[in-house]
């Protein structure tokens, strides 16, 4: 009897040894992300374990995020929707934070023409400046301190967002039909769960630069027109043509990207295959017949892959020349 209490206790101990410690954290911890300070200290010293990562919080944990989001998609039978419904106010708080960081960003060009007009003045008042400087210190720590937590909220709903679609996933592939199994094979389920769930993850963590890009952009315009003038347009129009033509790379981008997913399954289904009936294949000696076939289908993959680093590498050089 006391050896399965002593047992109980030392689980008790474990939970609570591994239990989140952003979860009994204090505001300050929380605000400086101090509560990772130890974590971090261990890992400077030493190579870390599994057993020393924390547990997850429970509102990361997937048997709470399907018990919030699995009952709006059944109403609904959107992924948007059920997403939006359930992840839509942090999406608005995160979003409001990085409106509060571009805000920071543009306070910077400000303050230094204002420090640069003081000094070009006939009168160099001393303490103006120190204040705009004191105050463009304390506006960039703000925006470090926002850009971080924002950074982490996005995560944190891209990851919750993920274990739902994947809970979701993992459940129809259990409940598919016999003519369904022959359609979809175990290689293409496995690209849902690793590879397309990762790019509405990316969705996720980006959704909100669909809008705060162009005001951004806006605000830099009308801030250039107020030192430069008209010479502004002009650049504004090379900025255009430069956008038009990542666009057009864009779309070759998206084809080539459509080809290596497609390649990509071709030859996870022929893995899975190979795996499936690995006994009549070294009863028949297939090996190297299979492996060449698996070989030029990973060759066909690297080829569309390759293309779509040339792309994206073109596009990024266009951007920042």
């Amino acid at each position: 009897m006391a050896k399965y209490q002593s047992l109980a206790v030392s689980d008790k101990a474990s939970i609570q040894h591994h239990r989140h410690p952003a979860d009994t954290a204090n505001v300050f911890s929380k605000l400086f992300y101090t509560w990772a300070t130890p974590l971090l200290r261990l890992g400077n010293e030493r190579q870390l374990d599994p057993s020393d990562i924390w547990s997850l919080q429970e509102e990361n944990q997937c048997s709470h995020v399907n018990k919030q989001f699995e009952p709006k998609f059944r109403t609904s039978r959107s992924l948007m929707w059920s997403i939006a419904a359930t992840h839509g106010w942090r999406f608005a708080v995160v979003g409001a934070m990085q409106v509060s960081t571009v805000c920071c960003t543009l306070y910077g060009p400000v303050v230094l023409k204002e420090i640069l007009s003081a000094i070009e003045s006939h009168e160099f008042d001393l303490p103006s400046i120190l204040k705009l400087i004191a105050s463009l210190c304390l506006v960039n720590v703000f925006q470090a301190l926002v850009s971080s937590h924002a950074n982490l909220q996005n995560q944190l709903v891209a990851v919750q967002i993920t274990s739902a679609l994947q809970y979701l996933l993992f459940q129809k592939s259990l409940a598919l039909s016999t003519t369904s199994r022959r359609d979809k094979t175990a290689g293409e389920i496995a690209n849902l769960f690793s590879n397309d769930i990762t790019w509405i993850m990316n969705f996720a963590l980006f959704a909100n630069q669909l809008w705060l890009v162009p005001i951004q952009i806006v605000a830099t315009i009308y801030m250039l027109y107020a030192v430069i003038g008209w010479a502004t347009f002009v650049g504004m129009a090379v900025v255009l043509v430069t956008l038009f033509g990542n666009q057009l790379l864009g779309k070759y981008q998206h084809a080539a990207f459509e080809e290596l997913m497609a390649n990509k399954d071709i030859r996870m289904k022929s893995i899975h295959e190979v795996f499936g009936a690995m006994q009549i294949l070294k009863l028949n000696a297939w090996e190297e017949k299979f492996g060449d076939k698996i070989a030029h289908e990973r060759n066909a993959e690297l080829e569309s892959l390759w293309k779509v680093f040339v792309f994206a590498g073109v596009s990024t050089t266009t951007t920042y020349l």
